[in-house]
């Protein structure tokens, strides 16, 4: 399945990239299409979130979900102001994810998932994998418009060359862009992305400079800045 258009929304980064926005270390990216609208990940503090979502006329109220890439603060943080705000949200968590207490005492409509899955017309949950070397089950987001594939990463921690091979083995298409948290990946990593055929590769989060520093001396084409408030229309 696959939907006629997206658009991707950065609310909040560790940079900003739109001036009047705030930058907080972590990652919420929102997802639309004419299907539905997705929140991936709520970043560290839920005021700053807050902030942001108002200041790019995003309405907590008119969610559909949200994707939670793995449990780390920097990714659940602002699930209290979603807990507050529409507690009725579903919240799709990693199957095998550590949840601890806080996260827990939301009492929050988790929907807990292993395989990829479809949760709208053309948008995807794609299954949760492990880092080996940190045992952290992590899950990502793509979504297809046409042929072309989308897919939003949280910190990318199994490799985000890894999400991408599966992302592309589960749902098809052809990869278009990569927008998300790297997590200083190796640059054979970067390079499979490459070889997978990516269009636009956006290091945000914890991608760390030396990506953004290869991506552009390598494949300066290839390379997008991004940021709270970067906005993509596909």
């Amino acid at each position: 399945m696959s939907v006629e258009w997206t658009k991707i929304v950065v609310v909040l980064d560790n940079e900003a990239y739109t001036i009047g926005l705030e930058s907080e270390w972590g990652l919420s990216i929102y997802l639309e299409t004419p299907h539905t609208k997705v929140l991936f990940d709520t970043d560290t503090d839920p005021v700053k979130l807050m902030f942001n979502l108002r200041s790019l006329n995003i309405n907590l109220l008119q969610l559909d979900s949200i994707v939670i890439s793995h449990t780390h603060r920097d990714h659940t943080g602002g699930l209290r102001i979603v807990a507050d705000y529409n507690p009725d949200l579903r919240v799709y968590m990693p199957k095998r994810a550590k949840i601890n207490r806080k996260i827990r005492d939301l009492k929050l409509s988790f929907i807990h998932l292993e395989e990829t899955t479809s949760i709208s017309k053309g948008v995807y949950v794609v299954g949760e994998q492990c880092s080996t070397a940190l045992g952290i089950w992590e899950q990502a987001v793509a979504v297809r418009v046409r042929d072309k594939l989308i897919l939003l990463c949280g910190c990318s921690h199994p490799g985000v060359d890894r999400i991408a091979e599966k992302a592309l083995r589960d749902i098809g298409g052809r990869l278009h862009i990569v927008i998300g948290g790297f997590h200083n990946p190796p640059y054979t990593a970067l390079n499979r992305l490459i070889e997978l055929g990516v269009n636009k590769i956006y290091p945000l989060h914890c991608s760390g400079s030396s990506t953004r520093a290869y991506i552009e001396e390598n494949y300066p084409e290839r390379i997008g800045r991004g940021g709270s408030g970067l906005i993509l229309e596909v």
